[in-house]
């Protein structure tokens, strides 16, 4: 014969996958609304069976029913509340699957969401500007998507992609009306962390696109299927993979160096080169600035712009440095871009100045998250890039930031120390061409 600890210990197990089963398909729900009557119901699920355990195990000892009784009870009890859930979730599924096959549940969502003449109609009337010429296809489609996955719950998260793509094909299908579509087909993107997701790219007589977002993760794909622009900043980030955050801000500093000194030989940038290197020193985080050292004390914008508009060192001091950018300085570096900037943030010279700037002020902002920060380098990079490129003046090699690397252990990043990660405090003066005292 089993022994009573063992008995109690089944049934617990038993209970417990009673409630992990209900649990899972109440909670497991698109519309996201638990009112009061749903969370008393949880909670009644979650506190039967520990009460039907513990009335059983009583009435056992009461009246020495035998073990093997016992476990009969709680057997058959326990088959019930599994069963239950269980047969429900799979009738449902069957159920949707017979009502809601992807020509119908298509037609259903067209239903659901109307006419797009009655949908633009609505939609103009919320909204008084148009972001994109597009806008409304993009967000009709996008909500017949919402409501087929809303309808199909788990069903539609736990389909193939082939088994999502016949919905897409029927919702596209019933939608070949909308005035000016000629077509449609799947494309591969990058999302916010370079890695590769599906999309639908809506093509229109005029020659727009226009994107409607499904988010299909995409393990297996190939450079050639994205666009120019993602495939540059997935061979980019491949090529950068484990250099630090501080090690491709440095490229940064590389780039600009060469920008100032290819194309302005005759100013001496000491100071701009005196400010970047010393950034990379910083040993705890990029925000944090050197008082009368801070990088914004070289970008173009901060200076001459005010200077255009009559702000004076009076004003702009407290106004844009804190207080904390000298005189001496500010005349030195208002000297500096007299007659090739006049601040205007369009300007080439700004553009790329003020790259690391803001990038800094990003990363900051989103309180150096590695994945966002892991992009916006690489974004940064590419920018600086194109204007050397534009000049016909020679990248920095990657190499020379080779040594700048950290040893990744995660794709996630979630096992890496921020300090390993962004590589802060490095001393990186050799790879200046600016000759300082």
């Amino acid at each position: 014969m089993i022994s009573w600890g063992w008995t109690i210990i089944i049934s617990l197990a038993w209970m417990l996958l009673v409630n992990m089963t209900f649990s899972f398909l109440v909670f497991h729900d698109d519309k996201k609304k638990y009112g009061l009557g749903m969370v008393v119901f949880c909670l009644m699920v979650m506190i039967i069976p520990v009460i039907i355990f513990v009335f059983t195990y009583i009435m056992c000892r009461i009246y020495e029913v035998n073990e093997t009784a016992y476990r009969v009870i709680m057997a058959t009890l326990s088959g019930i509340f599994i069963g239950g859930p269980v047969l429900y979730g799979a009738g449902t599924c069957v159920y949707r699957l017979i009502m809601f096959p992807p020509k119908r549940m298509a037609v259903y969502a067209r239903q659901k969401v109307g006419s797009f003449p009655g949908y633009k109609k609505k939609s103009a009337a919320a909204r008084s500007v148009y972001e994109e010429k597009h806008e409304d296809e993009q967000a009709y489609i996008t909500e017949q998507l919402r409501i087929t996955r809303e309808k199909l719950g788990i069903l539609y998260r736990m389909k193939s992609r082939r088994g999502k793509g016949r919905y897409i094909r029927a919702i596209m299908d019933v939608n070949k009306d909308i005035p000016g579509i000629t077509g449609w087909r799947y494309q591969t993107v990058l999302d916010g962390t370079a890695k590769a997701i599906v999309h639908i790219l809506i093509t229109f007589k005029e020659g727009e696109n226009v994107q409607v977002y499904l988010h299909w993760p995409k393990k297996s794909f190939t450079p050639e299927e994205l666009t120019e622009n993602d495939r540059r900043i997935f061979e980019l980030a491949k090529e950068l993979r484990n250099i630090t955050m501080t090690g491709r801000l440095i490229y940064i500093f590389m780039c600009i160096e060469r920008y100032l000194v290819s194309l302005y030989p005759d100013r001496d940038w000491t100071p701009a080169a005196t400010r970047m290197w010393n950034r990379t020193k910083e040993p705890g985080r990029w925000s944090e600035g050197i008082p009368g050292d801070l990088y914004r004390e070289i970008v173009p914008e901060r200076i001459m712009r005010f200077y255009r508009y009559g702000y004076g060192y009076e004003k702009l001091n407290p106004m844009v440095f804190d207080n904390k950018l000298s005189l001496e300085c500010y005349t030195l570096l208002r000297g500096l871009y007299e007659g090739i900037s006049e601040g205007d943030p369009e300007e080439e010279i700004n553009q790329i100045v003020g790259l690391p700037e803001k990038l800094i002020y990003q990363v900051n902002l989103r309180d150096y998250s590695f994945d966002l920060s892991d992009r916006m380098t690489i974004e940064s990079i590419i920018k600086a890039e194109d204007i050397l490129d534009k000049n016909g003046i020679e990248r920095p090699d990657y190499s020379s930031v080779g040594r700048f690397r950290y040893e990744r252990t995660s794709d996630e990043m979630k096992d890496i120390d921020r300090n390993t990660f962004f590589g802060f405090g490095v001393d990186a003066d050799d790879l200046s061409i600016i000759p300082r005292n």
